[in-house]
């Protein structure tokens, strides 16, 4: 009977493994590890996934958490950063008030892609967890949550 509830969990096992895929550095394409010192240079702690085809850095700042996203040709598509309340801009903290008043903000994050600067705010409150996205100017965007 262990053996096989075992044996039936392993395809499950196998497919979560390969959704994010921790890699060593000598598994990195040298392109992508060369994006990542040149673009973040004091980055510290660094741990690699690979998700699809993209490369994920997660790193460290002085005492800020960091992940990037970088493809194969070393292009690095997106920065984002643990940021506190009072970093928020000023739209974006009077959006989250308004709209989602019953709710305690939890992790922040500043998003940088493709030239455009985004805010992540996860909300928590008895009833559950949000995770909504906004643009500078307070304006709640469309864009997936990165997780």
């Amino acid at each position: 009977m262990k053996k096989a509830l075992i044996l039936a969990m392993l395809p499950a096992g196998f497919t979560f493994w390969s959704c994010n895929q921790h890699i060593t550095p000598t598994q990195m394409p040298s392109l992508v590890q060369n994006a990542l010192q040149v673009k973040f240079p004091a980055a510290k702690d660094v741990e690699w996934e690979k998700e699809g085809n993209l490369y994920e850095a997660e790193f460290t700042m002085g005492t800020t958490e960091h992940a990037a996203l970088v493809n194969p040709a070393g292009q690095v598509l997106a920065h984002k950063q643990d940021i506190v309340a009072s970093e928020l801009p000023a739209p974006v903290l009077a959006a989250v008030q308004r709209d989602f008043k019953a709710y305690l903000l939890d992790d922040l994050e500043k998003v940088e892609q493709n030239g455009k600067v985004l805010y992540q705010v996860e909300l928590e409150n008895s009833n559950g967890d949000l995770k909504k996205v906004y643009d500078a100017n307070g304006k709640l965007e469309e864009t997936a949550f990165w997780d």
